[in-house]
C-alpha cells in the first residue's frame, strides 16, 4: 500500500517543524511526506531544501489550490491513499496506524 502524507503550510515554519517532528515519530513508517508550501516568506522553503523534504511551491493561491496540487501529485505518482493536514496539526504517534487498521 502506497501512502502519501501531505502537509499544507504558509508562513508558519515553527508549526510546520512541530508537525513534521510528530510525523517522523509515527509508529507506522511506510509513507512518503509531501509539503505544499503556499509561497511562504518566513524561511520555510530553505528549511525544506536543507532537510531534503519533497515539496511543492504553490504561489500563494490559497488552500484550495494547495490541496489540488497535493491530490494531483498523489494521482500522478500512483498513491493508494492520501492523509492531508495543515501545518498546525500534530498527530499522535499511532494516528496513521489507527487509520490504516480501519481502512
Amino acid at each position: 500500500m502506497k501512502i502519501l502524507v501531505s502537509v499544507l503550510t504558509f508562513n508558519r515554519l515553527d508549526l510546520l517543524k512541530r508537525c513534521i517532528k510528530n510525523l517522523n515519530e509515527l509508529t507506522y513508517k511506510n509513507f512518503d511526506l509531501l509539503i505544499v508550501d503556499n509561497g511562504s516568506t518566513d524561511g520555510t522553503q530553505n528549511y525544506l531544501i536543507d532537510n531534503n523534504y519533497i515539496y511543492i511551491l504553490n504561489e500563494s493561491s490559497g488552500s484550495a489550490l494547495g490541496w489540488y496540487k497535493c491530490i494531483n501529485y498523489a494521482l500522478e505518482n500512483d498513491y493508494d491513499f492520501i492523509w492531508m493536514m495543515d501545518d498546525d496539526g500534530y498527530p499522535k504517534n499511532n494516528a496513521l496506524e489507527i487509520l490504516i487498521n480501519n481502512l
